[in-house]
């Protein structure tokens, strides 16, 4: 059989091909899957702790403070929707592996019954 092929989106929008050795599927499922892990913890984190106020009470502190929390924050360009657009790519990696290892055992599997049919 040939290797699965998992498709996935670069950063420029444009689909990639990704050959994989069916064998190499379960460890990298396994390190996607603790990258996620690690990598939602991390947004968690910033989420939650990223966001400053203004320290001195004056204008200049209150126009950085907002500055800085519009680009952190920004839904469309911030550090947030950075990691977040990162980790949409992982799982969309995680589940291609998981389609493409269904797959895989799947022919497999019917390889298998027809070879010990003797055919």
């Amino acid at each position: 059989m040939t290797n699965p092929a998992v498709d996935g989106s670069g950063a420029t929008g444009a689909p990639h091909v990704l050959r994989v050795e069916p064998t190499a599927i379960p460890a990298m499922r396994t390190s996607i899957a603790q990258s996620l892990d690690k990598l939602g913890k991390q947004i968690e984190h910033a989420f939650n702790d990223l966001r400053i106020r203004p320290w001195a009470g004056d204008p200049v502190s209150d126009e950085t403070a907002g500055s800085f929390n519009e680009h952190s924050m920004d839904p469309g360009a911030g550090a947030i929707a950075a990691l977040s657009g990162y980790r949409d790519q992982l799982q969309a990696a995680a589940d291609a592996l998981r389609s493409a290892e269904s797959q895989y055992r799947m022919v497999e599997g019917d390889n298998a019954a027809i070879w010990g049919k003797g055919c």
